[in-house]
């Protein structure tokens, strides 16, 4: 790897081999302080001491490198001065693979943070490695590529550095280090998306400080080697049964339905439980208008919503089918059906079950009643008149009557008017009892008195 420093002059990290060309020898000093402080031109992002650039001539028999101006020794300790190598060479190794993606895109190392102020042996508390801007065809990308992530404080410092220098349009993305503590925390997530196989996609609990970046509106990814993980939302909830669903489900297949999740994208809302991650290769995010194009995760998020809403239909469609299999409907009653639905019935009249007919009692030849029983008294109904007196003057006499006539033979009386029908009823009304027996008929009697003697000798007898 070659020597790394802070050019205050163009306001960029420069290499050592690579950018000696278009720099001056020595300290080539300058007003390049806002304080107007006479400075040397590069300094040390190790120690902030201005370095001396040495052997860059064609004749020179050294190859180029830089040199303290104290001496020749960097006064910051070992373990910074490793840690800073080992975070530029990450920066610098992205640098080169994106360089190799966007052929002629202009591509360097920047530090948002102007350390030019710093004051020379003056260490800074924190530290972040040099940033990649991307001057593309969508205004400036800046990509950070930590080994780890800072505190949140020195997050939220550079957050405001990139947009204080390239604008709020300037797209700010962080490659991140697999972490594996991080990544042991949650399970995985079995995913099939519209149209594509199935997948399983690692989920991870996001920290504090990837909660900054999202809420400043910069972009969180995971790289690790040839792939990139994008990170989306995964909200874990509960169905909550509505009218008419059972989501008590006997199949172990479906016993874990009522527990279901939902995604938010493209970016993870802020009340997200876990982080799922998409796996991408780098060269699908890197291979169209020399920019780290996101249209392909965003694809795959979609996709995984389309399939979001059908699985939730599927589900609650079988909670439906269980409650209607579990809650069958009552058996409807027997409805009688009459000849017109608009006719009102009135209610049946009350059943007399207590009063008994009388049967009618049979006419005489007289137009009298006959009784029911015979009587032999003298005092009957039908009496004999005195014998009339020979002296005076007799009425004439009474023809003789015939002969009595059984009353079954009498003409009977016409009948009465039929009694009105009664109105039908649903249920008719049970026969009279006792029923009505007919009139039997009386014994024939003799006559009796003159009128029987005088029958009797004219030889009706």
């Amino acid at each position: 790897m070659g020597d790394t420093a802070w050019d205050r002059k163009t306001r960029r990290v420069i290499e050592i081999p690579g950018d000696e060309t278009t720099l001056a020898i020595g300290l080539a000093r300058g007003h390049y302080d806002s304080s107007g402080v006479l400075r040397g031109r590069y300094m040390c992002l190790a120690c902030y001491q201005d370095l001396i650039l040495r052997a860059i001539k064609p004749d020179a028999k050294q190859v180029p490198h830089f040199r303290h101006e104290s001496s020749r020794e960097c006064p910051a300790s070992a373990e910074r001065q490793r840690e800073i190598a080992m975070d530029d060479q990450v920066v610098i190794d992205l640098r080169d693979r994106l360089l190799r993606a966007w052929p002629g895109a202009t591509v360097c190392l920047d530090i948002p943070e102007d350390p030019g102020s710093q004051e020379p042996g003056q260490v800074p508390p924190g530290w972040m490695p040099p940033s990649i801007v991307v001057s593309g065809p969508d205004g400036p990308m800046v990509i950070e590529r930590p080994r780890k992530l800072p505190d949140p404080e020195q997050i939220q410092r550079r957050l405001h550095a990139v947009r204080a220098r390239y604008g709020s349009s300037a797209r700010h993305v962080w490659f991140l280090a697999k972490d594996p503590l991080q990544f042991a925390k949650c399970g995985k997530l079995h995913v099939a998306p519209r149209g594509r196989d199935r997948d399983v996609h690692v989920t991870v609990a996001p920290t504090e400080q990837q909660l900054a970046i999202i809420a400043a509106g910069g972009g969180v990814y995971w790289l690790d080697g040839q792939q990139v993980l994008v990170p989306y939302g995964v909200h874990d909830f509960t169905h909550t049964p509505r009218d008419e669903e059972d989501w008590n489900f006997t199949d172990w297949r479906r016993g874990h339905w009522h527990k279901d999740w939902r995604i938010s994208h493209p970016l993870p809302a802020p009340n997200a439980t876990r982080w799922g991650l998409a796996p991408l290769s780098l060269h699908q995010m890197t291979s169209t208008k020399a920019s780290f194009s996101l249209n392909e995760a965003r694809d795959l998020m979609q996709r995984l919503e389309d399939v979001q809403r059908a699985r939730w239909r599927r589900r609650r469609a079988d909670a439906r089918e269980l409650y209607a299999t579990n809650n069958p409907p009552p058996t409807p009653a027997a409805v009688v059906e009459t000849p017109n639905a608009g006719q009102l019935i009135p209610p049946a009249p009350p059943e007399q079950q207590d009063a008994v007919p009388e049967p009618p009692a049979a006419p005489d030849p007289t137009g009298g009643q006959v009784p029911s029983k015979p009587s032999d008294q003298s005092d009957s109904p039908v009496a004999s008149p005195a014998p009339p007196d020979r002296t005076e003057s007799a009425p004439p006499p009474e023809p003789a009557s015939s002969p009595p006539v059984p009353p079954s033979a009498l003409p009977s009386a016409p009948p009465a008017d039929p009694p009105a029908a009664p109105l039908p009823s649903a249920v008719p009304a049970p026969p009279p009892y006792p029923p009505t027996a007919p009139p039997v008929p009386l014994p024939e009697q003799r006559p009796r008195g003159l009128r029987g003697m005088l029958r009797r000798l004219l030889g009706g007898q």
